[in-house]
């Protein structure tokens, strides 16, 4: 038996085999951990017979889970398709079938599109035609105020009988990261190994696009950084990938996660990432998500505390460039619905929702500590 086994086992009688799989579960690797497992298993038992019996509850019903998505996506691309829309699959079925080989290898909990603002009406038309209603968590004031696309980058929409979220794209990031046009994408996409008249971005664009998701995540699922992994194993144009990086004033964080996944998955890195990695702020910025990494934290809709509310606004805009940070900040300064629901006003009088903005953020400040 070779030498590697003999370790896993012997290191499998000191696991803590509950927190094994609470970190699986938490991180979303399940999907890849539980096939390597019953390939050992079937060598020589050394996983106990309940993790075996939970990893596979949770494998069986992820596998379910994405058939459902999968067949989703196919009919709202049909439909798309008739309509003479183009759209973009940023992850999902596609993202998981593409990188390891079958829709199961990866947990997807919606479906991200990425369509032209010049189709976005037509767009939001089909998918209320086919079922959809608009998310709850939708802020109404971004139409109010005519602010949509400082608020936000993309609309949720719900298929209340088929249980499916629909993230619908109008920008693959907010609008503090500078990203190539529509048109531009939609030049360099690749058809999906699913389905060959279904596209995603091409290798480069999706590269990128995946660090910068992951870092305004603060790479909280070890799922994003095998993500990484696996594309740091496909064919990339490297020239592309540092002029994107560039482009988008995102090289340190393109450096940042190739630190996180070298270190923590063991990636081989190409000559051009390993240099990216090198930068001293690309490695400060990989320790300060390694924190967020290592506990279990909740980050979205909203930090879990207070502490990790400033911990996390602290990281976010340490990734960001000056010009950036300002922009983010000045949009926090815009009016939301929490402040119509602290204060409501009439219409005539929302203009004044501008200047009030920090005296109604500083009131719900002191509100939630005295809770």
């Amino acid at each position: 038996m070779p030498l590697e086994m003999d370790e896993a086992i012997q290191l499998s009688s000191h696991l803590d085999w509950q927190q094994f799989f609470r970190i699986a579960l938490y991180h979303e690797t399940f999907p890849v951990l539980y096939p390597i497992l019953v390939k050992l298993n079937s060598q020589k038992s050394w996983t106990p017979d309940h993790v075996m019996k939970q990893l596979k509850t949770m494998y069986t019903r992820n596998t379910m889970e994405m058939l459902h998505l999968r067949s989703e996506l196919e009919r709202m691309n049909g439909l798309f398709a008739a309509q003479g829309i183009r759209m973009l699959v940023l992850k999902g079925p596609v993202l998981a079938d593409m990188l390891y080989g079958d829709i199961s290898g990866r947990t997807s909990g919606d479906l991200d599109i990425l369509v032209s603002k010049a189709d976005w009406d037509k767009a939001v038309n089909i998918l209320v035609e086919a079922g959809y209603v608009r998310g709850e968590e939708y802020d109404d004031t971004a139409e109010v105020f005519g602010n949509t696309e400082r608020k936000t980058h993309h609309i949720s929409y719900m298929h209340p009988q088929k249980n499916v979220e629909i993230e619908l794209h109008w920008s693959l990031n907010p609008d503090t990261v500078i990203e190539p046009a529509f048109d531009e994408l939609w030049s360099r996409r690749q058809p999906s190994t699913l389905n060959k008249n279904m596209y995603t971005l091409g290798n480069e664009d999706l590269f990128v696009y995946l660090i910068l998701h992951g870092t305004r995540h603060a790479w909280t699922s070890l799922r994003w950084l095998l993500d990484i992994d696996r594309m740091l194993g496909r064919f990339m144009n490297w020239n592309r990938v540092l002029q994107l990086f560039d482009f988008s004033k995102s090289s340190i964080l393109g450096g940042k996660a190739m630190v996180l996944s070298s270190n923590l998955l063991g990636s081989l890195l190409p000559e051009e990432a390993f240099v990216l990695s090198q930068h001293p702020k690309a490695r400060k910025l990989a320790q300060m998500a390694t924190i967020f990494i290592r506990q279990e934290v909740v980050l979205f809709p909203k930090p879990e505390t207070k502490e990790i509310a400033v911990a996390y606004n602290r990281y976010l805009l340490s990734t960001m460039t000056s010009k950036q940070r300002l922009l983010y900040i000045s949009n926090k300064m815009y009016p939301s619905s929490k402040d119509m629901l602290l204060l409501p006003l009439p219409k005539s009088l929302h203009f004044l929702y501008f200047p009030l903005r920090p005296f109604l953020w500083f009131w719900r400040q002191v509100k939630r500590q005295a809770v």
